[in-house]
């Protein structure tokens, strides 16, 4: 038995056990991945995980939060599975880009456009996602997408934006402001991209799509998937870019509202 569970260890998750063990309250975290802090820095995230600690936060690592069910919540980490009885559930869960058709791209379906988390840990183990490729997006991924796609041997990267273009692009980024992604054209691998534009359609000729638009939170815990049950809060930063300070204002909210519950 412990009071709050809370199901993601990276800023948000971090900030929001810490502070509801300060109030005396028994929190677990559970990580799926061996080591908390999420996609902080290794130095910003050790400081957040002995912060938690300190505080007397349990952690439980390399352990995925499988299913919540009738103030239960069970896990799955190497040690098998386990069920714990639990107050409230925090979901910390993290964000993703949003999906091809949470963007209304249509289409054909030919191979050559994923998600920007996805471009990244490829990019990370060597490997080019594409040498023409389109990223949409204008946010902190975008950013780091364009230029690491480029360090890393892209002939030409092309970023379309759905508003007015925001900071400052690498040189060798050809951005398309004020752009809607439309169509994807191409099978079985992709060719071209559709955009609308202020002055008609434009066809960008691209071998991929990375999809970097927008932030949406991950709510993949069976029995807690809608946050309408009174022992589940949310825990999720969607701004980008993410801030600590931004962070810290959604844990403090989710934990105000576990505590006027609680106490």
């Amino acid at each position: 038995m412990t009071d709050v569970m809370v199901a993601g260890g990276g800023r948000c998750g971090l900030h929001a056990s810490r502070m509801l063990a300060e109030r005396g309250l028994t929190v677990t975290l559970v990580e799926r991945l061996p080591q908390a802090g999420g996609q902080e820095p290794e130095r910003d995230a050790a400081t957040l995980v002995k912060a938690a600690q300190a505080a007397g936060v349990k952690l439980v690592l390399g352990t995925l939060a499988v299913e919540y069910r009738n103030g239960s919540l069970s896990t799955l980490g190497i040690d098998g599975a386990t069920s714990t009885a639990i107050t409230a559930l925090v979901l910390a869960t993290g964000t993703r880009p949003r999906t091809r058709a949470e963007l209304n791209i249509g289409g054909e379906r030919g191979s050559g456009v994923l998600p920007g988390s996805a471009a990244l840990h490829f990019l990370d183990a060597g490997l080019l996602p594409g040498r023409r490729p389109v990223v949409i997006g204008a946010g902190e991924l975008a950013h780091h997408l364009s230029s690491k796609l480029l360090s890393k041997g892209a002939e030409r990267v092309t970023v379309v934006t759905a508003g007015p273009g925001t900071g400052v692009w690498q040189a060798g980024v050809q951005v398309y402001d004020q752009a809607t992604p439309k169509a994807v054209l191409g099978f079985p691998r992709l060719h071209t991209l559709v955009i609308e534009t202020a002055d008609g359609p434009v066809e960008l000729h691209a071998d991929s799509v990375i999809l970097a638009a927008g932030r949406i939170p991950m709510r993949n815990i069976e029995g807690a998937v809608f946050s309408d049950a009174p022992t589940v809060y949310e825990c999720f930063s969607t701004a980008d870019p993410k801030t600590d300070h931004e962070s810290l204002a959604v844990a403090t909210e989710t934990v105000r509202q576990i505590d006027s519950r609680l106490r």
